[in-house]
């Protein structure tokens, strides 16, 4: 089957579980094909949410023949690392702490909302997304309380 086929599956998978799908990738290494599937949740998404959507992934493809042949299917969180941009990703970050860089400032706060393509910081910055150069998720020093 197609790529488009099975993302149009992961898709509705990931929504029965009230996730977020952020990204999924079909590719050829070596003999195998991977299927690599990031998802998250406003909050967090657990290591139980993660097996079971890459359980119910993988009987989807198994039952409907997704895809021929051997393949690795890795189901995870995108990590803190990750380039923030899409509306999923604004989403799923209310609550965490960010790192954000405009054209006029860089900054680190807390992201309180996102709505109507407006995102509110908790030092009451109110910016568009269209205004972030770059913006990943800030690493918290573990025992820091709301800071670095």
């Amino acid at each position: 089957m197609a790529h488009d086929d099975v993302l149009e599956h992961v898709e509705e998978i990931v929504a029965e579980y009230d996730l977020l799908l952020i990204d999924t990738n079909l590719f050829q290494a070596g003999r195998r094909r991977v299927l690599r599937v990031l998802l998250d949740k406003v909050g967090r998404v657990s290591l139980d949410e993660c097996a079971t959507v890459s359980r119910a992934i993988a009987n989807a493809i198994e039952t409907l023949d997704l895809i021929g042949g051997a393949y690795t299917l890795e189901v995870s969180s995108p990590g803190i690392g990750r380039q923030l941009s899409t509306e999923n990703d604004w989403i799923r970050c209310v609550g965490r702490k960010l790192e954000i860089k405009t054209e006029f400032e860089e900054f680190v706060s807390t992201l309180m909302n996102y709505e109507e393509g407006i995102l509110t910081f908790e030092d009451g910055r109110v910016t568009d997304p269209g205004s972030v150069l770059t913006a990943r998720e800030a690493i918290q020093e573990e025992g820091s309380i709301g800071g670095f």
